[in-house]
């Protein structure tokens, strides 16, 4: 163990070709504003940081003006007993170039990956959890983001002003605050795919603003599954997306536009809620979201009995609801979930039918007798 006593940076790495492995690193200085950090790796190239252990923290590892430095293995966070924003980051990158963060397990952060000004960054297969936003990138480019569990924070990711990103097989789930509650959030960034992510739980499950930007990019939403959020993908100020293949299933409120204009494509995607079909095409409408849409304040009631009420009651009014979404050639079933039963699930419907005829099955006999 290294205890640095609240002085300062505990561990400093500034030479090239270093491991540094199996420490257990403690008691960093404690004033956010200083920015101190466990292990603070600056203007060196080829660092390797695996299995290490770090507590009471501001910055877990901190990689200043550096390349091909590895994160791996290793349990990292800060001081859990403080609010999000007087903690460290787990990762830290300021102005560095091809970082791997594989395989950690990070919480009780403030954001558990941060990247700022860094470019050729891999994020692979860590637990994020207890923190402000799972991953945080800002100015950043050429990132892969990929098969991490990112839950239980504020915001699952926040893609600010960077380029080039990749984010594949990530599970996003229950990310939810006061202020922010969102699973991914975009924000004036382009060439963004996002991609075989489960995004489930969440406050709002994706929230696109004025992006793609620069306006020639791209943002590409494909063969997700979008399930059980608050609101499954909301646009706001100006945003433009494709959607394909994707699965989005019971949320509360499927998409909602608060936007001066948007034109997102929408193709092949499945609706848990068809609630309005010409021909081929379906069209994402609803009276009662486009009064959440206008008065946000009406969330309060979302899952209250007056809600249930206009649910029930717009189907005997003549409201004319706008059109936000058109897909047109919606899936007719799920083109990610799998619905092909399994043993467990043969099971369950067995136990099911059980229950049911086994209570109908006495009645009869009973009466009968």
């Amino acid at each position: 163990m290294i205890d640095g006593r609240g002085l300062g940076d505990v561990v400093v790495i500034a030479s090239d070709d270093v491991r540094f492995e199996g420490f257990k690193v403690v008691n960093s200085f404690p004033d956010v504003a200083f920015e101190p950090a466990g292990i603070k790796v600056v203007n060196s190239r080829n660092v390797t940081i695996a299995g290490v252990r770090t507590e009471r923290v501001i910055h877990s590892v901190y990689v200043v003006n550096s390349s091909r430095v590895t994160v791996m293995g290793s349990s990292l966070s800060s001081f859990p007993e403080r609010s999000v924003n007087d903690r460290g980051h787990g990762v830290y990158l300021w102005y560095s170039r091809d970082v791997e963060v594989v395989g950690n397990a990070i919480e009780f952060v403030k954001d558990g990956v941060y990247s700022d000004h860094s470019y050729g960054v891999l994020v692979r297969g860590n637990a994020i959890s207890r923190s402000r936003y799972g991953v945080h990138l800002m100015y950043s480019g050429k990132h892969v983001i990929e098969r991490n569990e990112v839950r239980r924070n504020l915001v699952g990711m926040a893609l600010m002003y960077s380029c080039g990103l990749e984010v594949r097989d990530n599970s996003v789930t229950e990310n939810r605050g006061l202020a922010v509650s969102e699973g991914i959030f975009v924000r004036e960034s382009c060439d963004v795919l996002i991609e075989v992510n489960r995004i489930v739980g969440n406050g709002v499950g994706l929230n696109v603003v004025n992006s793609p930007y620069p306006r020639e990019g791209s943002v590409v939403v494909r063969g997700n599954v979008i399930a059980f959020n608050n609101v499954g993908v909301r646009f706001e100020v100006w945003a433009s997306a494709t959607f394909e293949r994707n699965d989005l299933v019971e949320n509360a409120h499927q998409v909602s536009i608060l936007a001066v204009s948007t034109s997102a494509l929408w193709r092949g995607n499945f609706w848990s809620d068809r609630g309005l079909q010409i021909g081929e095409r379906h069209l994402v409408v609803s009276s009662i979201e486009d009064l959440l849409d206008r008065w946000p304040e009406l969330w309060a009631f979302a899952y209250g009995p007056g809600y249930v009420a206009l649910k029930m009651a717009r189907a005997l009014t003549e409201l004319r609801p706008s059109v936000k979404a058109i897909d047109e050639s919606p899936a007719k079933t799920p083109n990610v979930l799998n619905a092909v039963p399994t043993p467990r699930s043969t099971l369950w419907l067995l136990a099911s039918i059980a229950l049911t005829f086994s209570p109908l099955a006495a009645i009869v006999a009973v009466r009968r007798r």
